[in-house]
């Protein structure tokens, strides 16, 4: 997982499809609480918060197009944050303790930092969840404990694998790559033919081929109730 520094004003990532995050427990967090968390380690990720449109929202979810083996459909995924990074915007649900909230705004704000054209959501969740997890170990924070593993010294680390498998499992991912060789990208179909618009990875040619069973890609983002948070909170005492 890249290391990269993880805080700059850099142009990054694609506004075609917002990066996301998952939702956790319920509960309710608020600036003042954040702040306590990040303040004064974190004063970085503040201070880009203050640059950045923050949204809240009662609920966030994509209906992402997808293909049952017989028709396509779509499956429900409920977020608990996400980001749009070339339009400096950031939303996190509401409904979620401090802790958790602080979790996410620093994923989001990761996505924010990524290089241009980091690949959606490979590896680019990947990458977001491992390093995120890591600075929810270092600060003390929850986390999710089942992205974690134990080191040779007996130190908890995030596990590379359970990420890979997790953002496989919950995301849109394209079909894994056949004995090495990247397979071609769903994005798009067509429903009353079923037939799935694809993309080549390396080439970047878009075909047309018979639906496939998981055949998916990323819906629209929306927003319940969305808010804007005044710019102006995110301050460090």
């Amino acid at each position: 997982m890249s290391t990269y520094p993880s805080f700059t004003e850099q142009e990054a990532g694609s506004p075609s499809v917002p990066c996301r995050s998952t939702p956790k427990k319920s509960k309710h967090w608020d600036v003042k609480c954040i702040l306590k968390i990040m303040c004064p380690k974190d004063k970085k990720i503040v201070a880009q918060l203050a640059k950045t449109q923050v949204n809240t929202a009662d609920e966030i979810y994509w209906d992402d197009p997808y293909f049952d083996g017989t028709k396509w459909t779509t499956r429900r995924f409920p977020g608990g944050g996400s980001a749009d990074p070339v339009a400096k915007e950031i939303t996190i649900l509401n409904g979620t303790s401090c802790e958790d909230a602080a979790d996410t705004f620093y994923h989001e704000i990761w996505h924010q930092n990524q290089p241009p054209g980091m690949g959606w959501p490979e590896p680019a969740e990947d990458d977001a969840y491992y390093n995120t997890e890591r600075w929810t170990i270092e600060r003390g924070l929850p986390g999710r404990p089942e992205l974690r593993t134990k080191d040779a010294n007996g130190h908890v680390v995030p596990d590379a694998k359970k990420i890979r498998a997790f953002v496989q499992h919950e995301y849109p991912s394209p079909p894994p790559p056949v004995a090495g060789k990247k397979q071609p990208v769903p994005i798009g179909s067509d429903p009353a033919k079923n037939l799935t618009k694809v993309q080549d990875p390396d080439t970047g040619q878009v075909s047309w081929r018979p639906s496939q069973k998981g055949d998916t890609f990323g819906g629209p983002e929306q927003r319940i109730n969305p808010k804007t948070v005044n710019a102006s909170a995110w301050k460090c005492p």
